[in-house]
């Protein structure tokens, strides 16, 4: 008997433990996030937390723009975190024998720009998903209007919201209806996500978090966006906490297509790989790993963290260009190994030492420079630093590291300025985006 009583009081204390864990997570976000919004000039933060594939609490900061609060069932755009969602209605496809992962896409769909590559035949369902088509991330990105190969597809790795747009219009041929209705039949509905859907005329614009500059200025960008397989999804924290869920019961199941999904299909570099669909983050505690992806737009910085293992994930939805920076500090807050996670995530390739470099250098740097879409960028001088801000784009502090390069501390993110009229950002060693001076 005392044994029986002894094991009860330790499981009382255990129980007990683990609730005040929980508590103290959800108090600590409660009193942090508000001071982060304002920190960071973000007007609006959702939160969802799952535990043991549940969700267990959602809760929405804030204001949808001034004056009008946020409930818990706002509205986010969700940038490129469309793209896991497009991939899990495309895996359910290929399970139900519907759909091949390494058909070639060009049976059902032939973009007339590449309709007489040599590469034409390699593009398959596995290479869009695991970022592997050879294309740039939209083609505009090749200063023009033409879809082009940058490299063969499957011989390297190259985020590309062109390759998913490329899956869409072969869906959509091969059973004659839209990405919104094969969504809306074949996923939202089974998984309850009812506010999960692409802009329409009858969107609840009152529940929706209108985008802001890194000053927490309201942008006048419209909220029509046409159906996209990348991009422009719109949800909330409580719907794609359903889609993380659903994402971490298939990953754990064994079932051959979801085997394929948390398969590292290309390694981007250590503790990183492209699964299909998701991010993956690897070499976690006790041979863990989680499921990511986020997304970056104009007035918006999202992040979700699914750990299948434990069942356990959260998902951060922001309406502000410095919302990753909040996503980050939540993250490392609400999960046990978020700070490894992200980590792993940011690490650089190479390594990055601030040095001091002189002020007339840094003085050449400043200036307005303007993006091929028109969007501007500013540069100011900081005490031995540059302040970076804009339209889109984080306002954040880069560090000198040598007389012409800087880099974002704690993210994969570096500046180079090749000559006084031009400036190139890489992300993950690779060039993202390059603007002149206005």
């Amino acid at each position: 008997m005392k044994t029986l009583i002894t094991s009860f009081i330790a499981l009382l204390l255990l129980t007990n433990s683990v609730f005040a864990q929980k508590d103290t997570v959800q108090t600590n976000l409660l009193r942090d996030i508000p001071t982060w919004m304002s920190e960071y000039h973000v007007p609006c933060v959702g939160v969802g937390l799952i535990e043991n594939g549940k969700i267990k609490w959602v809760k929405n900061f804030g204001e949808l723009q001034q004056g009008h609060r946020a409930s818990n069932n706002t509205l986010f755009n969700i940038a490129s975190q469309t793209k896991p969602v497009t991939a899990m209605l495309t895996l359910k496809l290929v399970e139900a024998g519907q759909w091949d992962l390494d058909e070639p896409l060009a049976h059902y769909w032939i973009d007339p720009d590449i309709a007489d590559d040599p590469y034409l035949m390699k593009l398959t369902t596995r290479l869009v998903l695991s970022h592997q088509t050879g294309f740039p991330n939209w083609r505009s990105d090749n200063g023009g209007t033409k879809l082009k190969f940058k490299f063969e597809p499957g011989t390297a790795s190259g985020y590309s919201g062109e390759g998913f747009e490329y899956l869409r219009r072969a869906l959509e041929k091969k059973f004659h209806k839209s990405l919104a209705v094969l969504m809306d039949s074949l996923l939202f509905k089974p998984l309850g996500m009812k506010d999960t859907y692409y802009w329409s005329d009858h969107l609840d614009t009152s529940r929706f978090a209108m985008w802001h500059d890194g000053q927490g200025k309201r942008y006048t960008t419209a909220i029509q966006t046409p159906v996209n397989a990348a991009d422009d999804l719109i949800t909330t924290i409580a719907d794609y906490c359903r889609l993380g869920i659903d994402a971490m019961e298939l990953a754990d199941a064994g079932r051959p297509v979801y085997a394929e999904m948390v398969k590292p299909q290309r390694r981007t570099k250590p503790g990183n790989a492209s699964g299909l669909g998701w991010g993956l983050v690897d070499g976690l505690p006790d041979g863990g790993y989680a499921l990511q992806h986020g997304g970056s737009d104009i007035g918006v910085r999202t992040m979700a963290v699914f750990l299948p293992r434990s069942k356990n994930g959260i998902v951060v939805m922001t309406n502000g260009d410095n919302g990753g920076f909040i996503c980050d500090r939540i993250i490392k807050r609400a999960l046990p190994n978020g700070a490894l996670i992200l980590q792993t995530m940011n690490k650089s390739a190479s390594v990055h030492e601030r040095i001091t470099i002189a002020d007339g250098l840094l003085q050449n740097y400043t200036g307005i420079y303007e993006q091929s879409n028109g969007k501007l960028v500013k540069v100011e001088k900081e005490g031995n630093a540059l302040k970076v801000s804009g339209d889109g784009i984080p306002t954040a502090m880069v560090f000198p590291e040598s007389n012409n390069k800087f880099f974002l501390d704690g993210y994969d993110v570096q500046l180079e300025f090749p000559d006084a009229n031009s400036m190139v950002v890489f992300e993950g060693g690779k060039q993202v985006l390059k603007v002149n001076r206005k």
